[in-house]
């Protein structure tokens, strides 16, 4: 299956687009400290990341060194509610880890995150750079079963047009 992160929130909320412009922000100071050592590029592997605040956020990692596209839709342009991330821990893992760990901070009773990884180890960089850069020392473990997929999910995606 490889190694996937899932995520659950509501990007038509209020909450959700009030955080945005933080999380767009957020996002871009993470993919920057990254991008000096880590290949991150769009979506589709070539070019920059999408980090916009009226388009949404999707980066994958370099040639050679990627795996699914992650992405986070603006406010109000999708109902989709789940989504997951297979990153096959190519090194962009870092970014989507410390990603999704900041939208939880941010949100956490509307951004719930679930990982295939270890909180412990796997997560710990994450953990480290969210610190660094926010300054948000994370010690609970922030993983929930409700970000997991359930039958309506699946036949979302068997009927979603979103362009991942």
């Amino acid at each position: 299956m490889g190694y996937t992160h899932c995520w659950r929130y509501q990007p038509d909320s209020p909450a959700y687009a009030t955080a945005w412009p933080a999380i767009v922000q957020d996002s871009n100071h993470i993919i920057a400290q990254l991008s000096k050592r880590i290949p991150i590029a769009g979506p589709d592997t070539t070019g920059v990341p999408l980090l916009s605040t009226a388009d949404g956020i999707a980066y994958n990692g370099g040639p050679g060194e990627h795996g699914e596209a992650f992405v986070l839709a603006a406010p109000g342009t999708t109902t989709r509610q789940w989504w997951f991330c297979k990153t096959d821990g190519q090194p962009y893992d870092l970014a989507v880890t410390a990603t999704l760990l900041r939208c939880h901070l941010l949100l956490p009773e509307a951004f719930l995150i679930a990982s295939e990884g270890d909180w412990t180890a796997d997560w710990q960089p994450a953990r480290r750079l969210v610190k660094r850069l926010f300054g948000a020392n994370v010690t609970t473990i922030p993983f929930s079963d409700a970000a997991l997929p359930d039958d309506d999910d699946f036949r979302a995606l068997s009927t979603d047009t979103t362009d991942r």
